[in-house]
């Protein structure tokens, strides 16, 4: 078992408890890590071995495009599909970060963790 780290995944979200704020959208960073059998393939080298990160990515991207209010909503959500979808895939922790969140004030972003 070894550990697989996707970190920096961006992309734009309609998310936020305001309807200006969906609408408009915001800029999220996900940070993903997750066990899975890194042996095989590493003996290998095939791609057939592994589990297909461009996959787990386009998993990702899926959820995103469903508009929510709540950073939580998101998060758990990701790691519901992949849980379904990879199931070769275990221990998953995924941070997520909202760049810029709708506050009378300055804050670069808002974030969540959990595994």
């Amino acid at each position: 078992m070894g550990r697989i780290i996707l970190n920096g995944i961006k992309f734009r979200a309609n998310i936020g408890t305001t309807n200006e704020e969906r609408q408009r959208g915001n800029d999220i960073t996900i940070n993903l890590s997750y066990s899975t059998d890194t042996l095989k393939p590493g003996l290998t080298d095939d791609l057939n071995d592994a589990v297909d990160y461009s996959l787990i990515f386009q998993a990702v991207k899926k959820e995103t495009l469903t508009p929510c209010n709540l950073i939580e909503n998101l998060a758990h959500r990701i790691l519901t599909r992949l849980k379904k979808e990879f199931p070769q895939i275990s221990e998953i922790k995924l941070q997520l970060f909202k760049h810029y969140p709708q506050v009378d004030g300055e804050l670069e972003c808002s974030g969540i963790e959990i595994n």
